[in-house]
């Protein structure tokens, strides 16, 4: 089922059933849990959690992507499998048009016939991005390999979250270890870059434009960020944003295709004068708020020259 192009395409259901799928799957998951790491489009809910009006919406997800830790994974004592802890909490395998099982992709329903998505992610140098690793030994789940997606085991923060358990369960709380602002905003650059999503874009900037502690404290985690392990992987992230969203000397930032994917996303594709008035100006905050970051942080850790 394809993604929405445009912000009206998600609703406020969609975050409910997304962090019932979370929580459910933390809960069931019993000492597995602690070799997982929420990475995906959920991710800006808790980074950001001032709430419209006084920002504007996020358009949230309609997936569930974690990264598996394999060290912690692979030094987990357990009585079940993973397949048999999935299977047990009303997941089964995806299945593609041929009515092929995707094993690191994993669906259920809620009790109102939406469909939601877990996605299985490692890093796992040893085999080529976008190809699967078995991780249950004893069974057949696997994780699609996300280069860099290991970042998130030592860049993230922990949030407490409440909710209703899938299939009338009660309600509970656990405790979900999410990416924080480097290493999500690192990973939706990359993503951004290789398959030209519009809803990756929108999640990087949403989260830099909306950190609630300011733009200043935003760049202070990024310097201290590129001292540590991940350095070069931050600095390679960085100059993916500086040539998607920023000017250069040949093209103003704003009509680069970063920019216009945000303000596709968010205003839609109207071709109304108004309307392509307001998609201009949504590209230039957008480029502006990445110049600004980009400029504070100067110009050895992106490849070029600070903006600002």
């Amino acid at each position: 089922m394809p993604k929405p192009a445009t912000l009206d395409g998600y609703t406020d259901r969609h975050t409910t059933d997304c962090e019932r799928v979370l929580v459910t799957l933390l809960r069931g998951l019993g000492p597995w849990k602690e070799s997982v790491f929420l990475i995906g489009g959920l991710t800006p809910r808790y980074l950001v959690p001032t709430r419209p009006p006084a920002v504007p919406a996020h358009a949230v997800t309609l997936d569930v992507d974690i990264v598996v830790h394999l060290q912690i994974l692979a030094d987990t004592e357990a009585y079940d499998t993973l397949e048999e802890n999935l299977r047990r909490m009303s997941f089964e395998p995806f299945k593609n048009d041929r009515r092929q099982p995707a094993w690191w992709r994993w669906q259920t329903r809620t009790e109102h016939g939406a469909l939601m998505v877990l996605e299985l992610l490692t890093d796992a140098p040893e085999i080529a991005g976008g190809r699967v690793r078995p991780l249950d030994v004893d069974g057949a789940v696997s994780a699609l390999n996300i280069p860099h997606s290991s970042m998130v085991f030592d860049l993230h923060q922990v949030k407490e979250i409440q909710a209703e358990l899938l299939d009338g369960a009660g309600i509970a709380v656990e405790r979900v270890k999410h990416a924080n602002l480097v290493s999500f905003t690192c990973l939706k650059a990359f993503a951004f870059d290789q398959r030209f999503e519009r809803k990756d874009a929108h999640d990087l900037v949403y989260c830099i434009e909306h950190w609630p502690e300011g733009l200043d404290s935003a760049a202070q985690m990024f310097r201290t960020s590129l001292k540590g392990d991940h350095g070069i992987v931050i600095e390679e992230s960085l100059g993916i944003l500086r040539r998607r969203f920023a000017r250069d000397a040949g093209v103003e930032g704003y009509r680069k295709d970063g920019p216009v994917a945000v303000a596709r996303f968010e205003l839609g594709e109207d071709d109304e004068s108004n309307q392509r008035e307001a998609r201009i100006l949504r590209q230039r905050e957008v480029s502006d708020v990445i110049e600004r970051l980009l400029g504070r942080l100067g110009p050895a850790s992106t490849g070029g020259s600070a903006t600002r």
